[in-house]
């Protein structure tokens, strides 16, 4: 009886040392799996999710601060996707690795680094008496002599978003914080701190963005139309389909307040959407009535291009409302139309081949213009209103028009003067040979009901605006 309670206890403890052993083993095997899985090959620094378990650890030790201040900087690659398209992938990630070189050599002991995002690094650092901006210049000042000898070292440039750390925030509303500012930076300033005014305009942001979401759900928004008149005759040839917010508590709400936030949010592109759908209608109920004939322009975002099928979306739009796509005209900047050229003409001439007029609006204010005017099908090209305004008292600005004007002629484009207001600029642009108006001096953008009057007034054969 006591050999075999000897025996059963040595068993025991044996069993227990195997079960302990085994344990341990599958503890360290899945904490290694797991620094494994922290890390980012290229670089071999933490990838996001290593980057947050490491950060949450350092606040967790200095929860009080007593070893001074920490701020977690967020470090932006500019422009990465347009090095790695100009100058090659292996280019690119040269750079990558040289931001990820630089963040080490700046980093401090104890200090967490990460990469973050494709294009985005992160450190979190205790500032040591040193402010967060001149840790961030300091990364500024390194970085080209790590890649000096690369063929985008003049492409090189970065924004810093930083938020300090207060002793109450977690490691993921720091790093929030932090790109944050990276949000709501200026292109003049590379580094930019989180303020409290900051976050009020992001909750302010978020609001809006609910409300742009329920006003599309509940027909808060209305299109205008802006009539395009002939120089010669004030006959209308056409309008441009403009969006207005009727918000049932602000009440009006411009533009400019809101289009910039739905491009920031995404929701740009199911505003788009709902505009072209809408106009195409409204043309189509205009023909339905007998009305004389007019193109109908919708401008589309660059967003819209870049994130959704366009070419499906205006087939669809044409099918689904019966609207003859001879009456449909398509309105894009030419910076927009410059990025990512290739896939811009490829589309822009599928939509041609429908019978869908092609616009370049802003004309005159961009750097590529002629480069586009060669790959781009435009049949209509708008002078920029920055030109239109000063074009009696600026010789420069009548010289620009007049050269656009005899471009256009040239190409067989129809030329079209915007942001007309005054008769003598209308009198000065018709002698140039501009064929196409628009702007207050002939109308101001109406909503649907009064250009069907005004169309219902030339049916009856009155006289022109």
């Amino acid at each position: 009886m006591k050999l075999a309670l000897i025996i059963f206890g040595a068993l025991s403890v044996a069993f227990l040392g195997a079960l302990f052993f085994a344990v341990y083993t599958i503890f360290v095997m899945k904490k290694e799996t797991m620094e494994n899985n922290d890390i980012d090959e290229m670089t071999g620094l933490r990838n996001r999710d290593g980057f947050m378990r490491a950060g949450k650890e350092m606040l967790e030790h200095n929860h009080n601060r007593s070893d001074g201040e920490i701020a977690l900087i967020v470090f932006d690659v500019d422009k990465l996707r347009l090095i790695n398209t100009l100058f090659g992938t292996d280019e690119g990630d040269k750079v990558v690795c040289a931001f990820a070189d630089t963040i080490k050599s700046i980093a401090g002991k104890g200090d967490v680094v990460g990469r973050v995002d494709t294009d985005d690094f992160a450190l979190l650092t205790k500032l040591h008496g040193k402010t967060s901006t001149e840790i961030a210049d300091g990364f500024g000042k390194m970085l080209p002599t790590l890649i000096a000898n690369s063929s985008v070292c003049e492409q090189l440039n970065f924004y810093a978003g930083v938020c300090v750390y207060d002793g109450h925030d977690d490691i993921y509303t720091l790093f929030n914080k932090a790109n944050l500012c990276l949000l709501t930076h200026s292109d003049n300033q590379r580094v930019s701190e989180f303020t409290h005014e900051m976050e009020n305009r992001m909750v302010e942001n978020e609001i809006m963005r609910s409300e742009m979401l329920d006003a599309l759900k509940n027909g808060q928004f209305e299109l205008y139309y802006q009539p395009k008149v002939l120089f010669k005759t004030g006959e209308i040839m056409g309008v441009e389909a403009l969006i207005r917010w009727h918000h049932p508590v602000k009440g009006f709400v411009p533009p400019c307040d809101f289009i910039p936030l739905a491009e920031q949010f995404g929701i740009i592109t199911k505003i788009d959407e709902w505009g072209l759908f809408t106009a195409c209608r409204q043309g189509k109920k205009w023909h339905d009535m007998g009305l004389r004939s007019i193109v109908i322009s919708v401008n589309m975002s660059q967003a819209q291009f870049v994130r959704t099928d366009v070419y499906a979306t205006v087939l669809s739009a044409l099918t689904e409302t019966g609207f003859d796509p001879k009456q449909l005209e398509i309105e894009v900047t030419e910076t927009m139309a410059m990025t990512d050229v290739e896939h811009t003409v490829s589309v822009l001439n599928k939509i041609h081949e429908l019978g869908v007029s092609i616009s370049m609006d802003d004309f005159g204010t961009g750097y590529s213009s002629l480069a586009s005017l060669k790959t781009i099908p435009f049949d209509v090209l708008k002078i920029d209103r920055s030109l239109v305004c000063d074009v009696n008292d600026n010789d420069t600005s009548r010289r620009i028009t007049s050269a656009i004007v005899a471009m256009g002629k040239a190409l067989k484009m129809v030329v079209l003067a915007e942001g007309v207001e005054t008769n003598e600029q209308s009198k000065l642009l018709t002698d140039l040979g501009c064929d196409l108006a628009q702007g207050y001096y002939y109308s101001k953008p109406r909503p649907a009901n009064e250009i069907t009057e005004m169309l219902t007034v030339y049916m009856d054969g009155e006289e022109a605006i």
